[in-house]
């Protein structure tokens, strides 16, 4: 009889949760995010394979949808080498009407013999925040890394 007792107590507790969840569902879907709406720009950008040091890393940004206002990315980077001139990567915006932004990066034409490295980007979404730039979706691909070739030959030895 107590085992009968424990599997009717959670038979019930199973029916509860199950009938929350149905008022729940009745009550209408929440809210979606602005980035996660089929409304909110998209944004994918390009970039070479691999350049020579002392050209500029270019990473070419197109955004669909949105164009009215300006819009910020949320970029994350990754480097490998010896070869930037400035370790400081600004913000890309995009201003209003804008549909393409252009982040170059400068990198340094050395003589100094040493491996190939490597500038990555990882655009990340951004979300409805109030007070923060528009939000938007990211397409795939989201990581691109340009390869940056060392141009100088091995120190004689």
């Amino acid at each position: 009889m107590f085992v009968h007792t424990i599997r009717l107590g959670a038979l019930l507790a199973v029916a509860a949760v199950i009938a929350a969840f149905a008022s729940i569902a009745s009550a209408g879907t929440p809210e979606v995010p602005p980035a996660m709406r089929d409304d909110a720009p998209v944004v994918s950008f390009t970039a070479p394979d691999s350049i020579t040091e002392g050209e500029p890393a270019v990473f070419t940004f197109t955004r669909v949808g949105g164009l009215s206002s300006d819009l910020a990315l949320n970029l994350d980077f990754f480097l490998e080498g010896r070869f930037l001139l400035d370790y400081e990567i600004g913000e890309l915006r995009f201003a209003a009407g804008e549909a393409e932004a252009v982040l170059s990066i400068p990198t340094e034409d050395d003589d100094t013999p040493e491996p190939d490295g490597y500038i990555g980007v990882h655009l990340q979404p951004r979300y409805y925040t109030p007070g923060v730039s528009q939000p938007y979706n990211p397409e795939s691909p989201v990581y691109l890394e340009i390869v940056v070739r060392d141009n100088d030959r091995p120190a004689a030895t």
